[in-house]
């Protein structure tokens, strides 16, 4: 029953099983064994949990790791979180580095900094700001992001507002309106910075495909980019064109076939 849940309260070094609870909250270098099952969890420190989590509400700061599949209503993670298994949850926010080896099913989805998953996404609105490693499809209504992510799979998503700071790829993207812009301004991202120090590739984005209705595309490199309406700006790099009502080309870019369908 509801009523009989009790709370877990754990500090320093401490282990416990798993259960039905009320409230969780862990502090230190705790750890659970066994499934969780609680309206509200909370940790901070280093925390881990060997089995399933079932909770309205999860909050991590510092170092969280869990084996095992969660589902959440609300996740909050800030510092390093790492789940060894599903993630299903209504709004998700993961501000620090994050990894999660399963797939990914979420109404909201907002990821700032580090991020990887060696599984597919799926959800509502995706916003991303940071270095986000997609091992397969990301699948979405509305995808924005601005940094630079990888994408192994197919980036599908009605709305895609992307705002290149590094390099961004995915195989392919698919979407009605599809807007990639690139941004050289250094004060409002810490994206230059880290590409001086750490990497010699150029910014921009690359896709062996890219369809949509409405396109609008700068430093882009793409085998084929086919839609409706599109506009290319400077630095694109295109082997074909294909397109239905309008085809607008402007600055440098590299066009190599263009053909009305």
């Amino acid at each position: 029953m509801e009523n009989e849940r009790i709370n877990l309260k754990l500090s320093g070094a401490g282990i416990a099983t798993g259960g039905f609870y009320n409230e969780v909250k862990l502090s230190g270098g705790c750890k659970i064994n066994g499934d969780i099952d609680c309206n509200f969890m909370k940790t901070n420190g280093a925390c881990s949990v060997k089995g399933n989590i079932t909770s309205k509400q999860l909050l991590t700061s510092g170092s969280f790791s869990q084996t095992g599949n969660l589902d959440t209503e609300i996740f909050k993670s800030s510092g390093s979180s790492k789940i060894d298994g599903n993630l299903k949850g209504d709004e998700v926010t993961v501000s620090g580095s994050g990894s999660v080896y399963g797939d990914i099913k979420v109404s909201k989805l907002n990821i700032s900094g580090g991020f990887t998953t060696d599984g597919k996404i799926s959800g509502g609105e995706i916003k991303l700001s940071g270095g986000v490693k997609i091992e397969k499809d990301c699948e979405c209504d509305k995808f924005f992001s601005k940094g630079s992510f990888n994408i192994s799979g197919t980036l599908n998503a009605d709305e895609i507002n992307v705002t290149i700071y590094d390099h961004c790829s995915a195989e392919e993207i698919v979407g009605q309106n599809i807007d990639i812009r690139y941004s050289s301004d250094i004060s409002s991202s810490i994206f230059h910075i880290i590409k001086d120090m750490l990497s010699s590739s150029s910014s921009g984005l690359t896709a062996q495909t890219i369809e949509g209705d409405n396109i609008y595309l700068e430093h882009t490199t793409a085998k084929v980019v086919r839609g409706n309406k599109i506009t290319i700006g400077d630095n694109c790099n295109i082997d074909k064109i294909e397109y239905k009502d309008s085809l607008d080309v402007t600055g440098n870019s590299q066009i190599g076939s263009r053909t009305q369908i």
